[in-house]
């Protein structure tokens, strides 16, 4: 004050800004900050007569500076503002002075002669966007490190005034994403030389193998001696042995693998059933054992599915049958459950299990009984590759002891029926179809198929699909995944919430597409689909979806 005074008295104007302390009642004791402008005034002869002072509380504007100084401060972020029209640093927080090395302040300074020569050359190039972010590589005295940079330019009615930058060290984040590269391809690498490894060995194999088994059973049929083919039947039982254990071996190379696609396609339960327990006649013979086929007669003549996946999983348990059983028989039922769920069940009168220890048969490499380990064999990988594999298709496989001896184990999956007449799955009248695919010859292709039992509608993406939805009514959706603008799991999910604030029933939706992974059906029924086909479809695939998901 007593500087405002002395300069006012010498007849120039003075300014300045004071924290006041508030008076003890005040609301919240907090200073009071004045901007107060200090002149004198003159009379006639010039004389000064008195001095005025005029005082704005500015304490508002202050704190609010102040605040915003501490926020831009205590950013982790390099922050810097350059004035465009200077080429020079208006602003820059501690977290770039850190930065850039520049302990003393960046203000005042021009880009060249503060940041690293490309981060410099980048931030004083022209603008192309609004924003820009960008990676640079700085070979300082440290060593090699990498600054990710944003700079953001605002404008006014002159053009470009600033230029904001933002910045940060991310040299650790480039050498985590350099050794995540670098271990990916390594893995990839490894994982080629597996594959061939095993496709080699694989050949290696059962090339020899297949020469003993089928030379013991041309020994067989050629002994005359009893000696000569018990012999024969060692050789045998004992390169059969040793084929099941290279199974096993190929099993666990593809445990945890993602599932293959499913090709669904039409078959014939009981022609499916005897080609299955074919291979496995004569083992039943030799043991003693009876096996049986049980087809109940309400079955489809023909269903829809993946016919060599499901013999994939159904094997170990015709071969856990025999291996267990010493007495009585094996038998395959096959018949349907609620729901479209079609059950394959093995029956067998072996050694059974305890019900505590089913876990353990379904754990890789355990099995309910070390002393049938022993006795058996075997690595304990059949039941659980096979529950594995049929998960991955939205089926379950489970077992239970029978009353009596034995066990039984079975897979349920759901399998459409195959209408042999198309046009009879939409017998009840015409469908109201919608058809949505981004690729127009698969929308034709769809529509061909349904000529004469369906009025067909047509969206090329989901967006298209929803905005059809909301003006009509359709008894049946067909829709495609992979779209551009929204896919089609995005679409389901609208359909569904548009439906329940319509008060709607919904509406039977079938996925149609190529991605048919256990992850991607998943998906597809969370969002709110019925079911999944995959392409290639044909006809009797599609018109067996269709008659599964309508019920006719």
């Amino acid at each position: 004050m007593d500087l405002a005074v002395r300069e006012a008295r010498a007849g120039r104007a003075f300014s300045f800004r004071a924290r006041l302390s508030r008076s003890e009642g005040a609301e919240d004791g907090a200073g009071l900050y004045l901007n107060t402008l200090v002149s004198a005034v003159r009379d006639d002869q010039g004389r000064i007569v008195r001095l005025l002072a005029k005082s704005e509380d500015v304490t508002a504007e202050t704190e609010s500076s102040a605040f915003l100084n501490t926020v831009i401060d205590v950013l982790p972020l390099a922050l810097t503002v350059k004035d465009a029209r200077t080429g020079r640093f208006i602003l820059a927080n501690r977290a770039a002075e850190t930065l850039f090395d520049r302990v003393g302040g960046l203000a005042g300074l021009k880009p060249a002669e503060v940041l690293p020569s490309s981060l410099a050359e980048w931030t004083a190039a022209a603008m192309t966007r609004g924003r820009e972010t960008a990676v640079h590589e700085d070979h300082g005295r440290g060593g090699v490190r990498y600054l990710e940079a944003t700079k953001v330019a605002t404008y006014d009615d002159d053009g470009l005034r600033h230029l904001i930058g933002l910045a940060e060290d991310v040299t650790q984040r480039q050498r985590d994403a350099d050794a995540l590269r670098s271990a990916l391809e390594q893995a990839e690498r490894a994982n080629h030389a597996r594959s061939a490894f095993i496709s080699n060995i694989t050949h290696e194999i059962r090339t020899p193998l297949n020469g003993v088994i089928a030379g013991a059973d041309l020994l067989d049929s050629r002994a005359d001696t009893v000696d000569i083919r018990e012999i024969a039947a060692m050789i045998r039982a004992s390169a059969t042995s040793l084929q099941h254990r290279f199974e096993d071996l190929m099993a666990v190379s593809r445990m945890g693998a993602a599932p293959s696609a499913p090709k669904a396609g039409p078959f014939e339960p009981t022609a499916f059933a005897e080609q299955l327990v074919a291979p496995h006649r004569a083992a039943a013979e030799a043991k003693g054992l009876a096996l049986h086929l049980e087809i109940s007669p309400d079955l489809p003549a023909r269903l829809l599915g993946d016919a060599e996946a499901l013999g994939r999983i159904l094997t170990p348990l015709l071969q856990n049958g025999l291996k267990f059983t010493d007495r009585g028989e094996i038998r395959l039922r096959i018949e349907g459950r609620e729901n479209g769920v079609i059950r394959f069940a093995c029956l067998d009168t072996g050694v059974g299990f305890a019900p505590e220890k089913k876990d353990a048969l379904f754990t890789p490499f355990h099995q309910s009984d070390d002393a049938l380990t022993r006795r058996f064999g075997g690595m304990g990988l059949g039941l659980a590759l096979a529950r594995e594999q049929a998960r991955a298709m939205g089926g379950e496989v489970d077992g239970e002891p029978r009353e009596g001896g034995g066990s039984v184990f079975w897979l349920d999956i759901p399998l459409a029926a195959v209408c042999d007449d198309p046009g009879a799955a939409a017998a009840q009248g015409r469908m109201n179809v919608l058809v949505v695919d981004d690729h127009p010859t698969n929308r034709r292709i769809v529509e061909m198929m349904l000529d004469g039992v369906a009025d067909v509608v047509m969206a090329e993406d989901g967006v298209e699909a929803v905005e059809a939805v909301e003006r009509e009514r359709f008894d049946l959706i067909l829709m495609d995944i992979q779209m551009p603008r929204m896919d089609g799991i995005t679409a389901v999910a609208r359909i569904r919430d548009r439906e329940q604030a319509a008060g709607r029933p919904p509406a039977p939706i079938i996925m149609l597409t190529a991605n048919t992974q256990a992850e991607h059906v998943a998906a597809c029924r969370e969002a709110g689909a019925n079911r999944h086909l995959g392409k290639p479809f044909t006809s009797a695939g599609l018109f067996g979806e269709i008659q599964a998901v309508m019920g006719h």
